[in-house]
């Protein structure tokens, strides 16, 4: 699949250094956080069909919000892909919001669903008796008006993304980073490099509740940054969430055969 070009305006704001980026990741909670995999609840259940719902991040990276817009649905297909080749059937974002439109659901799921912290603090159990959040209630209430089209919604968090120069190993900062070099990359830093740090979770639509969650964070260095470079770096991170290490392989139908996504 190709991905397309979001940096293609040489005059897009690029960050020289990368440091700065991983002390606020860091302070953000970034080596610390809630149980990846797939919860122990959901451990024997198979998912058939995963809606993937738009995407979101808490700041911009500096970039313009059509830039920004782009970069999320670089996201978003990405994980669709990946889900497909995990075996489940996919409701790509567009398709989704499509869908609940016709429902007269899409006004309700977007106001009632409005992700603005870290996604490790949304569709978790309630604590000390309190009453489930406006985001569990509203996905039990349009699951029980059956305005659905999937089992299980994926909502995905773009935490912190850039390019510019990585003076330090990313390691430093996010215990569970990983560094990829190509075959042009200086021997030693510093190098230039794309960053790309992103969490995922996929949401029971009948209870609200989280079944999977994963969090991965990639760099790529390189001799020079670029497009290829930053598409490959997207990929590789939303890749390794959702299908390597704690990824979502225990929830796939077992038969997988041939998947294709599309509308409902």
């Amino acid at each position: 699949m190709s991905t397309p070009n979001m940096y293609s305006n040489p005059d897009l704001p690029v960050l020289k250094v990368i440091v700065l980026g991983l002390f606020i990741c860091l302070l953000m909670g970034c080596a610390s956080g809630p149980q990846t995999g797939v919860r122990p609840d959901f451990e024997h259940q198979q998912v058939t069909t995963v809606a993937v719902a738009p995407f979101y991040a808490r700041g911009a990276f500096g970039m313009d919000q059509e830039t920004m817009e782009k970069l999320q649905r670089i996201y978003e297909d990405q994980a669709a892909q990946s889900l497909e080749q995990q075996g489940f059937r996919v409701i790509r974002t567009e398709a989704l919001r499509d869908h609940l439109k016709t429902q007269q659901s899409w006004k309700p799921f977007d106001e009632g669903i409005y992700l603005r912290q870290s996604l490790t603090y949304y569709f978790e159990p309630p604590v000390d008796g309190r009453s489930p959040s406006i985001e569990v209630t509203t996905l039990r209430e349009l699951a029980q008006q059956q305005a659905f089209p999937a089992e299980a919604i994926l909502f995905g968090e773009i935490v912190y993304h850039s390019q510019g120069i990585c003076r330090d190993e990313p390691t430093q900062f996010t215990p569970y980073a990983r560094m990829t070099l190509t075959s042009s990359a200086p021997a030693a830093l510093p190098r230039p490099c794309v960053v790309s740090h992103f969490q995922a979770k996929l949401v029971d639509t009948r209870t609200g509740r989280t079944m999977w969650f994963n969090r991965t964070f990639l760099e790529s260095h390189s001799a020079q940054l670029g497009p290829e470079l930053v598409n490959q770096n997207i990929a590789g991170v939303v890749s390794a969430a959702i299908t390597e290490e704690g990824g979502v392989a225990p929830l796939a139908p077992v038969d997988k055969g041939e998947v294709h996504a599309g509308s409902p």
